[in-house]
C-alpha cells in the first residue's frame, strides 16, 4: 500500500451524533448505549406506546463501530393481530418492494422490528447518506403500515393502492424483469440439453452455482 496510506479508524460515537446534527434531527443521544433515538413524525403509522403519530429511530454502533444499525423497535406484536400468517406474508412482501430497510421477527416474544444494517469496517458515512437510511427506515414502517395491519386483521394483502404510489414516487421500483423471447428460448435450451430442469439443478451444484 505504501506508506502514505492511512488506516482508517471505525465510525465513532462522536462521528455519529454530529452527523445527525448535521442533518437537523430531534434526537437524544446515549454514549452508555452508544444509540442515538431520532423522533419522526408519520403520516399513518401510530406509535402503540403513546397513541401519537411518530415513531422513534435508534441509530446504534457496533461492533466497536464496525457496524451500523438503524432500527424501529416493537413496530408491532404479531400476538395483538387475528391473521398472523398473513401478517407475515405481507411483512415479506413489503421487503421485496423496498431498498435498505427489513421486518423483522423475534419468534420468541414475537416482536417486529424494522432493521437496516450497515457494515463500515474501515470506510465512512456521510450526513448524506445517514439522511437516506434514516428517511427510508421511516418512511417504510410509514407507507406500509396500513396494509400490514389489514393483513393481521382481516386476513387480505393488497398493495394496489400503495404500488401505485410508489410507482409515481420512484421511476425505478424493484420488479421483475420480464424475459424477452431470444432469453426464453435460450434457457430452453439450456433446460433441454442439460436432460430437463432437474438435469440443470444438478448441473448447476456441481458447478457450485
Amino acid at each position: 500500500m505504501g506508506e502514505s496510506y492511512t488506516l482508517r479508524m471505525a465510525l465513532t460515537f462522536a462521528d455519529l451524533v454530529g452527523r445527525i446534527a448535521d442533518i437537523g434531527c430531534d434526537f437524544r443521544a446515549s454514549r452508555e448505549h452508544s444509540e442515538v433515538v431520532v423522533a419522526v413524525p408519520t403520516q399513518h403509522y401510530v406509535d402503540p406506546h403513546d397513541g401519537e403519530r411518530s415513531l422513534l429511530l435508534h441509530v446504534m454502533l457496533q461492533e466497536d463501530g464496525k457496524m451500523l444499525r438503524i432500527c424501529v423497535p416493537e413496530v408491532y406484536q404479531v400476538v395483538e393481530f387475528a391473521h398472523r400468517g398473513t401478517l407475515c406474508e405481507a411483512m415479506l412482501a413489503a421487503n421485496w418492494r423496498v431498498r435498505v430497510s427489513s421486518y423483522v421477527l423475534d419468534e420468541s416474544d414475537g416482536e417486529v422490528r424494522v432493521v437496516c444494517d450497515v457494515p463500515i469496517e474501515d470506510g465512512i458515512v456521510t450526513s448524506a447518506q445517514l439522511s437516506r437510511m434514516l428517511t427510508l427506515v421511516a418512511w417504510t414502517v410509514d407507507q406500509f403500515d396500513p396494509v400490514i395491519r389489514r393483513a393481521g386483521s382481516e386476513g387480505k394483502v393488497d398493495f394496489t393502492e400503495l404500488d401505485a404510489s410508489i410507482m409515481k414516487q420512484a421511476p425505478d421500483p424493484r420488479r421483475r424483469k420480464s424475459r424477452s423471447k431470444r432469453e426464453r428460448r435460450e434457457l430452453a435450451d439450456l433446460i433441454k440439453a442439460a436432460g430437463g430442469v432437474e438435469g440443470l439443478r444438478k448441473l448447476l451444484e456441481e458447478h457450485g452455482l
